[in-house]
């Protein structure tokens, strides 16, 4: 079941697992967006945006050995909410490493560097502002000590993407930056299957 926006405008504290289907249906196709100026046209550039990820395993499905490049996408911010005219779509990509570093240097790989160098690019291209996270498959997460430093960053770009897409921005502060009085979880984001 797909959770609902709550009364504040956001989803319930939490990550929610959805397939790309049940996120259109949720942000755009809604009922309650059909009057939104920008939820199709975002998803649109949103959906195109992911396609050059998807190119990219089909062109190299012989050296992806059945993994995919992009593992999950997170969707947060505005987008996630009942707003009705978001300005963009923010999306954290869990792109896992072995599978960029098997398409690495083939023709059109460049893509995998070009898609998270300019997030104002990528904004007024697309209305996405990604974020990429290296995922790492890690079987020994209990023992610290065996973590290689791929492996660490992993694990802690994961929990700061986690821990932003579940504060909101305190709207009686100037500086919105992440602080101490906005670090209390207020909302919920999804997880996108692909």
């Amino acid at each position: 079941m797909l959770p609902s926006f709550a009364a504040n405008g956001f989803l319930p504290l939490g990550r929610y697992s959805v397939s790309f289907d049940e996120a259109e249906s949720m942000l755009v196709s809604a009922p309650e967006f059909r009057d939104s100026a920008t939820r199709t046209a975002l998803w649109d550039g949103f959906l195109s945006y992911v396609d050059r990820f998807l190119a990219l395993e089909d062109a190299y499905a012989d050296v992806l050995d059945g993994r995919t490049i992009v593992h999950r996408v997170w969707l947060g911010g505005s987008f996630v909410s009942a707003k009705p005219d978001p300005g963009n779509i923010d999306a954290t990509l869990l792109i896992d490493t072995r599978a960029e570093r098997a398409v690495r240097g083939n023709p059109g790989s460049k893509w995998l560097t070009t898609a998270f160098q300019s997030r104002v690019r990528m904004k007024e291209e697309f209305g996405v502002s990604p974020l990429r996270i290296g995922y790492q498959p890690v079987a020994h997460i209990f023992q610290l000590d065996r973590l290689t430093p791929e492996e660490r960053t992993y694990f802690t770009q994961r929990g700061v993407w986690d821990d932003w897409w579940q504060r909101c921005r305190l709207p009686d502060q100037t500086d919105r930056s992440p602080s101490e009085q906005s670090a209390a979880p207020a909302r919920g984001y999804l997880e996108v299957r692909l």
